[in-house]
């Protein structure tokens, strides 16, 4: 078994009641079935409460919110109650897990932080240096059988997409080139791939990854007032998304009545990006997206998708970082935290608005 994770993963855990945020509100908690049967069968001090709000409906189960919105087990002090009664142990898988995520590709598994979590996103956005991931292999499983030479084509599919991916990142990663042309470089790269995708060309895949260097090989600069009829599109599409609250589709509206100012203003933001050391934090961003996405090609042989997701996702959060240092006159590590953090579980964790987009982005990227 093979695990790739950032470098950064092992040092991670949740900071409890010193989180600005929670995550046990506004979202609905789903429990497995194993902790389902679990709390159902417990006649401890918590019989009461796991009586009242665990639900099943269509074969899920799920914690009813409290009127305003929390996990009945979130004490005022954003602490678990079942945790302090009965132990960690006792926490459902998802309590368990988040804001982790995994992608099983047979003995190989991807694991990483969502951004949806601000401790996860000190961790990405404190980093000055390149994003690194580490890959840790257990040779110590015997399973008594004879290992077979067999290759079939998925691996050989999943091998070549890790192999692009690579390259990309390290594309992302070259601090030599603009940001602009990097992305730009980006979306370039999964025009170019999706008709491989497209055909199974397997061949065709091999040739074009040996013989591209994953070098910038396009040059773009900052959005400007000429980008902001489809800049003003993308965020009509953003505004009609599924919204955790109203603060969302309000938010959508503001960017669009001030976009032609915010995109005036967007060069000497940056200019105060540069001199601050934050404009990493949007190499990091790329390659978030790129690391938690670009895989999924495995499955529904989608580049496209992902990868301009990871270029429109950058444009959001720029004119998000725009407007609040328009406001507040700063831009620091906190508030790249709270923007990404805002942005991922507004989009992020919503399988419908991610439905939506991925639907979107493939068929154009009229967005770029």
């Amino acid at each position: 078994m093979k695990v790739c994770r950032p470098d950064f993963y092992k040092e991670f855990q949740c900071i409890g009641s010193e989180c600005k945020d929670t995550c046990c509100a506004l979202w609905e908690i789903e429990v497995d079935e194993y902790s389902a049967e679990r709390y159902a069968a417990h006649k401890g001090p918590l019989q009461e409460d796991f009586r009242k709000y665990l639900v099943r409906r269509e074969d899920e189960n799920y914690f009813r919110l409290t009127e305003d919105k929390r996990c009945p087990f979130l004490n005022e002090d954003n602490l678990c109650r079942m945790i302090l009664t009965m132990g960690e142990d006792y926490i459902c898988d998802i309590c368990r897990e988040h804001p982790r995520f995994y992608h099983w590709f047979g003995d190989y598994t991807e694991v990483g932080l969502g951004l949806c979590c601000e401790e996860a996103g000190r961790f990405l956005f404190s980093l000055k240096e390149p994003l690194k991931f580490e890959l840790l292999s257990d040779e110590t499983e015997e399973t008594g059988e004879e290992e077979t030479e067999e290759v079939w084509e998925e691996d050989i599919w999943i091998e070549l997409l890790l192999e692009a991916r690579e390259k990309v990142i390290r594309m992302l990663q070259d601090r030599s080139c603009s940001l602009w042309d990097r992305m730009a470089s980006l979306v370039d790269f999964a025009d170019t791939v999706q008709p491989y995708l497209d055909e199974e060309d397997l061949e065709g895949m091999e040739a074009f990854l040996a013989g591209w260097d994953g070098s910038v090989n396009c040059r773009a600069d900052l959005p400007s007032g000429k980008a902001a009829e489809r800049l003003t599109d993308m965020l009509s599409f953003y505004e009609k998304l599924e919204s955790l609250d109203h603060t969302w589709p309000e938010q959508m509206r503001k960017l669009k009545a001030q976009l032609l100012q915010l995109l005036e203003k967007l060069p000497a933001f940056m200019e105060t990006v540069t001199q601050s050391g934050r404009e990493t934090d949007y190499e990091h961003l790329l390659v978030y997206f790129v690391f938690r996405y670009f895989m999924e090609a495995v499955f529904d042989s989608n580049i496209l998708s992902p990868i301009r997701f990871a270029a429109v996702s950058l444009q959001m959060l720029l004119l998000l970082d725009v407007e609040s240092w328009s406001s507040s006159g700063s831009y620091t590590l906190e508030d790249r935290i709270r923007i990404a953090k805002w942005y991922s579980k507004e989009i992020e964790y919503c399988p419908d608005n991610m439905e939506a987009l991925t639907e979107k982005l493939e068929e154009s990227r009229a967005w770029l």
